[in-house]
């Protein structure tokens, strides 16, 4: 045996950890009677014993499999609501009345909501009651909630489903209420349907939570002026719902706004802080270690249990149990252990951002510092240890910030290394300030007029950083698998060049399966079509948002959607990073079929934040406040505006070419009645493949339209006007003659699509795609064949 062998030890950790989240992922993805899969779960679990009993060599096999299948039971236990009488089996058409107990309460000042986690018990019909079970998430929308902890509630409303993600790569709002364990939520807009009946006997710890909590606030509200209480109570309780969005900005573009979400690094601040604190007083060392883990439970207690951290109270419990049984720890079996109990508490938070943010981060760190550090070995010590902690922290996060937020942080391996230890001092202060004000507000507001300097001082440095040209930039959002290559491709660099974990047979065997992988990527890059065209109907509800996607990173978007019967602004919320996951900053041709909010509203928010070359207009003259910030962002801007009319064509190649159809009379000729039928109709070109995007006309504008004959057939038709029954008449239908029809449509009040609509394209055999119950339609073309893509995944 080798030397290298001799060393070679294999922990079962790691791997039980890495077959439990396959499980889990695999479980999002299969539905399976959870009866059968408990029952063959059991049936292994005896084989295993006797396996283990017997010593055949199929033990170690069938306890990994076990755990890959206890990994794929408990995310189907956990997505889904269990049992028949849970309150999300009673979601129907009309107002319920519910009793339950508040849990939690969250406020939330940017939708003027206040947010109240509520056990249900039982719903109350006229003669009877039904015992129920379940949470229940009640959004209030009242000015004033003043319901707490414990409270029993009567509630009045209709149960709603939580609103599906609707397009690529969007905050799902869905999954996240899902690890939250609630399935179905109700809007409070009268005082009446709330009140208060009771109250229930409340846990102990959380009634000492929520008042530590409720007092950390008042004392911080009492001791610091606005902005800085807000921060201060960001750092020091995680709440940032009061922090005034253009800070938020700026501790974004400065990569540092982890600090103002409680994470490890806090836990490690207070750990660090109470154990000097807890030496100065002497006490016998186990006293001390015990007192230590108390209070660190009763902080995370304090904190909600955020998985960052619930992830650092964990590692330092096992870390400080090791020192009372005087055993050492390893610091990645610690974070294991971590990330594997508080995946079996709750499976889905394996698709929480600030869970794998703080587990990655935490493992490079561990696992890259110390690398960094001997590299950095020419580099004065303090510099060179936060410098290393920092560059191995940006390694780590580099993929998942392009992944959640489209945007990298490039400055933050410098801004952190002033703005954590300011940070930390910070945190130290806070808690001082309330221990203080315990006893006396007015010392208490000595100290934190010390910690006032210090909240501006971390201000003032992140808002220089965030200046910076080079502060962050914007990318495309990678794939999945190309994420999971980045981090096997590090450990392996990790191991291979640092590292004596692995056996040399190992390294060799991963070195050449990542030589191979970057191969296959090259093959791929020059071989795979880069001609393709792809056209992305972005699901921006009741509204229009088409992104043409064609070779040579030619960008061109037709409408922007819009939100007139609400104060929702889909241009920021919705197009902005569409565009932005897509990789795309600047836009080649925008069109704005005509002025009408749900295609126009959208787009002002584009034309603020991205480079466009040219804009393409229907001219109609419009009073909407919308309309005249349109022009006026154009002339300001200095963009070339087009007035569009029939028969203008647009060549950017060889291959590519749109065609105007409409408005086939100038400007003034229409009236605002009549805007729907002025609406620019482009007629896209790409090879063999062609789109006709109808925007809003309606059956008037379709017959004009039949003088352009045979040049209207196409294999893709975007519907006109949602599916409305005034659009898509037969003859302009036999004329298109299209393969593949695309309805974007949302919610709304106006009968959108209609069913005649839907009735006539399925008698015609065309295949129906609608944006509300498909979201992201993509259609990508190589000019001969088309793909077909859809966020629900109708393909």
């Amino acid at each position: 045996m080798s030397s290298d062998s001799k060393h070679y030890v294999v922990r079962p950790l790691p791997i039980i950890l890495v077959l439990y989240i396959i499980g889990i992922i695999y479980g999002k993805f299969i539905s399976i009677n959870l009866i059968l899969l408990f029952s063959i779960i059991i049936l292994l679990m005896l084989i295993s014993i006797i396996s283990f009993v017997k010593q055949w060599n199929t033990t170690t096999a069938l306890l990994f499999l076990i755990i890959f299948l206890i990994g794929i039971l408990n995310y189907n236990l956990n997505s889904n609501p269990i049992g028949a009488n849970h309150i999300a089996n009673f979601i129907e058409d009309k107002k319920l009345t519910i009793i339950g107990t508040v849990l939690d309460k969250e406020y939330y000042l940017n939708q003027e909501k206040i947010s109240l986690k509520v056990k249900v018990s039982q719903i109350e019909r006229k003669d009877y009651s039904i015992k129920t079970q379940g949470l229940l998430l009640v959004n209030t929308y009242l000015g004033n909630c003043p319901y707490e902890y414990g409270d029993v509630l009567k509630i009045k409303g209709k149960l709603e489903r939580p609103i599906k993600q609707k397009n690529f790569g969007e905050f799902d709002y869905e999954s996240y209420l899902a690890r939250e364990k609630i399935f179905t939520y109700l809007n409070i807009w009268q005082e009446k349907d709330i009140v208060k009946i009771g109250e229930n006997d409340s846990n102990f710890l959380v009634s000492f939570s929520l008042s530590a909590r409720n007092k950390i606030k008042k004392i911080t509200e009492q001791t610091l002026p606005p902005p800085y209480n807000y921060l201060l109570m960001g750092m020091l309780l995680g709440e940032k719902s009061f922090i005034p969005p253009y800070l938020k900005e700026v501790f974004a573009e400065a990569g540092v706004m982890h600090i103002l979400a409680v994470s490890g690094l806090h836990v490690g601040i207070i750990a660090m802080a109470l154990l000097a604190f807890l030496s100065i007083l002497r006490l016998p060392k186990k006293l001390k270690l015990f007192t230590l883990i108390l209070i660190l439970i009763m902080y995370a207690s304090i904190t909600g249990f955020r998985p960052s951290v619930l992830r650092a109270t964990i590692m330092f419990i096992l870390l400080i149990g090791g020192k009372l049984i005087n055993r050492s720890r390893s610091l990645n079996i610690s974070l294991f252990f971590a990330a594997l109990l508080i995946l079996l508490l709750n499976p889905l938070i394996l698709y929480d951002a600030g869970f794998l943010l703080s587990f990655i981060v935490t493992f490079f760190i561990i696992n890259l510092s110390p690398i960094l550090q001997g590299l950095f070995s020419k580099i004065v010590v303090w510099i060179k240890n936060p410098l290393a902690v920092s560059t191995a922290a940006w390694v780590g996060i580099f993929p998942l910030s392009a992944y959640f937020f489209s945007k990298v942080s490039i400055i933050s391996i410098v801004s952190n290394i002033f703005i954590i230890p300011l940070a930390g001092i910070a945190v130290i202060l806070g808690f001082i300030t309330f221990f203080i004000g315990l006893v006396s507000i007015s010392l208490a507001g000595i100290v934190a007029n010390i910690n006032y300097l210090v909240l501006n001082l971390i201000t003032l440095i992140a808002k220089s950083f965030s200046l910076l040209p080079f502060a962050f930039v914007y990318v495309a959002q990678p794939s999945i698998l190309v994420i999971i290559f980045y981090y096997l491709t590090i450990f392996f660099i990790i191991e291979i060049f640092y590292k004596k974990t692995l056996s040399l047979k190992i390294k060799k065997k991963a070195s050449l399966i990542i030589l191979s992988v970057i191969l296959i990527i090259i093959i791929a890059q020059v071989f795979y079509p880069a001609d393709n065209l792809k056209v992305n109907f972005i699901n921006v509800g009741e509204g229009d948002s088409i992104l043409i996607e064609a070779p040579n990173k030619i960008n061109i978007l037709i409408d922007g959607g819009g939100s007139p019967q609400s104060d929702f602004d889909v241009g920021s919320k919705t197009v902005i990073p569409y565009l932005r996951r897509k990789g795309i900053n600047k836009i080649d041709l925008l069109i704005l079929t005509h002025p009408h909010l749900d295609h126009l509203e959208g787009l002002l928010p584009v034309l603020r934040e991205f480079k466009v070359d040219m804009v393409l207009d229907s001219g109609l003259i419009s009073n909407l406040s919308a309309y005249k910030e349109f022009i006026s962002l154009i002339q300001k801007k200095g963009i070339p505006y087009h007035k569009a009319k029939a028969g203008d064509n647009f060549i950017f190649s060889n291959n590519l070419e749109i065609f105007l159809l409409n408005p086939l009379y100038d400007s003034d000729f229409y009236d605002d009645s009549d805007f729907n039928n002025a609406s620019i109709v482009v007629k896209l070109f790409y090879k063999n493949a062609d789109f006709l995007f109808t925007g809003d006309i309606e059956e008037a504008a379709e017959k004009k339209l039949l003088v352009w004959q045979n040049i209207l057939q196409s294999d893709v038709l975007k519907v006109g006007h949602h599916g409305s029954s005034t659009s898509t008449n037969l003859e302009f239908l036999d004329k298109v003659d299209p393969s593949i029809a695309v309805i974007t449509v949302g919610k709304n009040y106006f009968g959108h699509p209609s069913q005649k609509i839907i009735e006539r394209l399925e008698d015609k055999n065309i295949q129906i795609y609608r944006t509300d119950e498909d979201g992201t339609i993509i259609i990508r073309t190589n000019g001969q064949e088309y793909w077909i893509r859809t966020l629900r995944g109708n393909n």
